[in-house]
């Protein structure tokens, strides 16, 4: 019995009614502005259909099916379902170019008469990773020309049979990034990633995350990863490796994620819903739509919550996504994106011992009082009695405009703002932190010809702004959601401002139509300052700045149409976040003056390709990285975090993925990332941890996949996912490490239609085997609390619905 789990059914059940009357008001609102829209249309009645399959004659779901009339000025898209079937509404008679697009194919094109009764144009595509394009580079880039490790999850991935409540579900099958769902919401949004690096102590760092052309990833390098709404992302693209000639304060990679509008109808409402173990629960609405005028939206809104499998572990995320488009002219066009973010308390049960955690390597004497379901023990208690967890609210908003000019020149600026509310208790710590933020990205890029050789180029500038206000206090527990007798004495109360500026350019030169060179440098520019406001005992204000170089030079050669090879050397630059300079060894405030940015220097050698007689695509990278400075946390004996400058890590490693679709409905995945992370160099405080293994970092990870689609819309998705035993010490201490672990995931789903609405029951069970495991583990812990249990075997089960007006 767990009487916080039945303290938070008591809020809930206090706002259930509140919850139904907000989805249906929100059903309302979509139905009444949908009559409203649809009552602007311009006439267009015609339709195009048709079928997508691959060369084999196997159907293809997913596919992005694009529509544009001759002259340019009416533009439709949609995806094929499950059946490889796609519909496109709303049409005006006359000849439209039909483009059909999917992740590791070739894509097709076509020019289609429609005429008052409609048309029909079944499109064929074929397997040719190396030629599809790819924006995460900030231009459209096809991928054989692209010098980095990039990875592509399409739509088809995202949406099929998966609960959207975690980036992990989408990007655990790719290689060189560790991902880890801790379902702890209650700490940093629950969800841990990095790219070839360590995991980070809490949320990420090291890597930046854009959602349709907004930095999720502030000022300072901060990102919430729990923030992204994955039931409005159709795709995502990952650079694998140093990537701060683009995107500045991320050594790591990146992460860019799009949201794709339905425009199979001309109003589409696509309700789902969802249960599963643990009062796991997820609910959303979602709407799409578009009119002959150019304009196109989709909104989302979606309600989580799960009691947790731990003691203390309960959680509610609301999240409301919005994205409208509008053509404001055949070369000019504007959009807009609006997001919200609200856990109005999530709970924390902290970390565990080994014994507590019920580490199966230790002899049975020392698991007597093993549970890993249990909330940490404290204060001869547990967190629990505490109520130990946070509340978060955050909302961000953008506009991008972006204009062609005549011939291949464009120019890309965008400007967003967000705003975050933080207010957290644990460890002896209250945590009252208020945000703002602002940005503006731009872009210019062009081609020319000289010489007989293609020049392409990319140049812009970032500038952003960051603003906290940051209140500490002692812990005088329980934690009241929403009051203020569980604050303390005042410790910490100070602003911290963080000023970002970074101008960079790209250029590609392709001296030989096998042949692409690319070159580019950035320059970031970083001030910290924090101004004390508690000055009883003095004033602790200080500024700090920062800023560095990041030139990266690379080469592709496309030795046959199906075999490519890539090579960069890059350096980044990742600078410490508000967090870590505020957190400070001795506990005082203002910021720590000792630690300093990491730096980067990377090789990386790659060949990826298609083996087409056995429809087998590959991937493999090869890379060798020093890091200087790099940033190693630490816990103080009160359990506050602090960081430190490692002086020099190796970091080498080896990245593997195959794909293999012997038939139209069988496919196969398989990725193996090999690390190999060590300190070079590296003396604190007397000690030496030189030729040490960094902790946290698996030395090895592999994940497997089978997915079979049957000839009646029956889907079915086979994951195997193994992590090694790694280290959570500096020191590597043999106790202290987390345990290896293998975990067997299972889904089922249908595509089905019944009439004009579409629909998609699916099941899905998490852990079949129901293996003893932590996806998640701290470094360097105080008291040896290094893990977070992951729960056994979860069963969950769903359906999603699509219909509308053609």
């Amino acid at each position: 019995m767990y009487p916080k789990l039945s303290a938070f059914s008591r809020i809930r059940s206090m706002t259930v009614r509140l919850r139904i009357r907000t989805f249906a008001a929100v059903a309302v609102v979509a139905f009444a502005g949908g009559a409203s829209f649809l009552a602007a249309q311009e006439g267009g009645t015609a339709s195009l259909t048709g079928v997508v399959s691959d060369e084999l004659g196997g159907v293809l779901p997913g596919v992005t099916i694009t529509a544009e009339s001759a002259g340019g000025d009416l533009t439709r898209e949609t995806v094929s379902d499950g059946a490889g079937r796609y519909a496109i509404a709303g049409l005006l008679p006359g000849a439209y170019e039909v483009e059909a697009a999917l992740a590791g194919f070739q894509g097709q094109a076509a020019t289609v008469e429609v005429g008052a009764a409609g048309a029909r144009a079944d499109l064929t595509l074929a397997i040719a990773p190396l030629a599809e394009t790819v924006t995460v580079t900030r231009s459209d880039r096809v991928l054989s020309t692209v010098p980095n490790a990039v990875a592509v999850v399409g739509g088809d991935e995202i949406d099929f049979t998966e609960r959207k409540s975690s980036l992990d579900e989408v990007l655990r099958g790719i290689p060189g990034l560790l991902v880890q769902n801790r379902r702890n919401y209650g700490l940093s949004g629950g969800i841990g990633l990095s790219i070839r690096a360590p995991q980070p102590r809490f949320g990420l760092r090291g890597l930046a995350i854009i959602q349709d052309g907004i930095p999720i990833t502030t000022a300072d390098g901060t990102t919430e990863p729990g923030n992204v709404d994955l039931g409005s992302v159709r795709r995502i693209e990952v650079i694998r490796g140093p990537s701060s000639v683009l995107y500045g304060n991320s050594a790591g990679g990146v992460i860019s994620l799009f949201t794709e509008i339905d425009q199979t109808r001309r109003l589409t409402v696509s309700p789902s819903t969802q249960f599963g173990s643990y009062g796991y629960q997820r609910h959303q609405l979602r709407v799409d739509g578009h009119n002959n005028s150019g304009t196109r939206f989709m909104g989302s809104y979606s309600r989580f919550r799960t009691d947790g499998w731990r003691q203390h572990s309960a959680a509610e995320i609301g999240q409301t996504n919005i994205v409208v488009r509008q053509a404001v002219s055949s070369n000019t066009d504007i959009s807009g994106i609006f997001n919200h973010y609200d856990a109005p308390f999530a709970e924390s049960p902290s970390f565990l011992t080994a014994a507590q955690a019920g580490d199966p390597r230790l002899p049975a004497e020392q698991l007597v009082n093993a549970n890993p379901r249990q909330a940490r023990p404290f204060a001869g208690a547990t967190v629990a009695a505490q109520n130990w967890g946070e509340a978060a609210r955050q909302g961000q908003g953008g506009v991008t405009l972006e204009h062609r000019f005549a011939g291949t020149q464009l120019v890309r600026a965008t400007g967003w703002a967000a705003r975050r509310k933080l207010d957290a208790g644990g460890v002896g710590r209250v945590i009252d932190l208020g945000r703002e933020a602002a940005g503006v990205r731009s872009e210019y890029l062009g081609a020319t010809e000289a010489g007989g050789a293609t020049i392409n180029w990319t140049a812009g500038v970032d500038v952003a702004s960051q603003d906290d206000d940051r209140m500490e206090f002692g812990f005088r527990p329980p934690f009241v959601v929403g009051g203020m007798e569980h604050r303390g004495d005042l410790r910490i109360d100070q602003q911290e401002e963080v000023l970002s500026a970074g101008p960079f350019a790209q250029v590609s030169l392709a001296p030989h139509p096998r042949v692409t060179l690319t070159a580019g440098v950035r320059y970031d520019y970083y001030r910290f300052r924090a101004t004390d406001r508690k000055l009883d005992d003095g004033d602790q204000s200080g500024e700090r700045t920062m800023g560095a170089a990041s030139p990266s030079v690379g080469v592709t050669v496309a030795a046959t149409s199906n075999l490519n090879l890539y090579g960069n050397f890059a350096t980044a630059y990742e600078t410490p976040t508000t967090v870590e300079l505020s957190n400070t060894p001795d506990g005082t405030g203002g910021f720590n003056q000792l630690l300093d940015p990491e730096r980067l220097r990377s090789a990386e050698v790659g060949i990826r390709g298609l083996i087409e007689p056995a429809r087998l695509q590959y991937d493999i990278a090869y890379y060798r990285a020093r890091v200087l400075g790099a940033l190693v946390p630490f816990q103080r004996a009160d359990e506050q975090t602090f960081f430190d400058n490692a002086g020099e890590s190796a970091r080498n490693g080896v990245e593997l993925s195959l794909d293999w679709q012997p038939v139209s409905r069988v496919q196969a995945r398989l990725a193996y990332t090999r690390q190999d992370f060590t300190f070079a160099e590296f003396v604190l405080r007397g000690t030496s941890y030189s030729g040490n293994l960094e902790p946290g970092a698996p030395p090895n990870r592999l994940f497997a996949g089978l997915d079979y689609a049957a000839p009646f819309g029956l889907r079915s998705s086979l994951t195997v996912r193994w992590v090694d035993e790694f280290f959570l010490t500096n020191a590597n201490a043999a106790a202290a490490s987390n345990w290896a672990y293998t975990v067997v995931d299972l889904r089922f789903g249908w595509d089905a239609s019944l009439g004009d609405v579409d629909f998609r029951p699916f099941i899905g069970i998490d852990n079949l085997l129901s293996e003893r495991y932590n996806s998640s583990a701290i470094t360097n812990a105080f008291g040896r609390r290094y893990y977070e249990p992951s729960p056994g075997r979860e069963i969950y089960g769903g359906i999603t619905l699509g219909g509308g007006v053609r």
